[in-house]
């Protein structure tokens, strides 16, 4: 197997392919539209799941398989048909026209494999096994899911308020790079995991004030 390169990718306003229109392609066309993709999807006939989606405006729908040349112009493409053995021919375009391709559940025609995603707000943790056992990928996403719980997201929305701060004034990046693992090691996290969020932030503050950094942002917000 191949060693993957472990990667987050942009998607905004970036234009994608999903050919296919089963419920594995609706699955994968609503993440890659969740991530802020134009998606368009190609397919001679779509699950409900999509249809929804495209009368929503969410999802484009070119209502016909593949055909040679429609990867021209897409940043990215998917590839889930129900005949599988256009894969190859899809993968060559692919190749040729420089698209960042994954044919589901098929290996020898992928650039990029997809993890197992656990998310928690602006928390994602991306696992893979390199294609080799996705059901071990899943279980650890699962139990990380009972482990990083929401309080996580409400960590990473408290620190987005004093992260300019903190960068404008203390530009010494040793002691910026100090002072954020202070904060993630403090309690911060186990008070706003049990509803003291009042508190969590005064942690939060008075470790930025021990640095003498002032939270101009967050007063200028209230």
């Amino acid at each position: 197997m191949p060693s993957y390169f472990p990667i987050f990718l942009n998607l905004e306003d970036r234009r994608c392919l999903v050919i296919g229109g089963n419920r594995m392609a609706a699955e994968k066309a609503m993440s890659l539209h969740a991530c802020g993709a134009r998606v368009t999807v190609a397919a001679a006939a779509i699950v409900d799941e999509l249809a929804e989606s495209v009368m929503l405006g969410q999802v484009n729908w070119i209502h016909r398989d593949y055909q040679a040349g429609d990867l021209k112009g897409y940043f990215l493409a998917v590839a889930a048909p129900d005949d599988r053995s256009i894969n190859a021919a899809i993968f060559r375009e692919a190749e040729e026209r420089g698209v960042l391709f994954n044919a589901l559940d098929d290996p020898p025609h992928c650039q990029f494999i997809f993890p197992s995603v656990h998310r928690q707000g602006d928390l994602v943790v991306a696992i893979s096994t390199a294609g080799i056992a996705p059901a071990l990928a899943v279980r650890l996403r699962q139990r990380f899911g009972v482990e990083l719980g929401p309080e996580y997201a409400a960590f990473l929305r408290l620190a987005s308020e004093y992260r300019g701060d903190i960068t404008a004034q203390l530009p010494d990046f040793a002691r910026r790079r100090e002072l954020w693992y202070r904060i993630v090691d403090s309690e911060i996290v186990e008070l706003l995991k049990s509803g003291r969020a009042l508190e969590a932030r005064d942690v939060f503050e008075n470790l930025l004030h021990a640095e003498g950094i002032q939270c101009e942002s967050v007063t200028a917000a209230s």
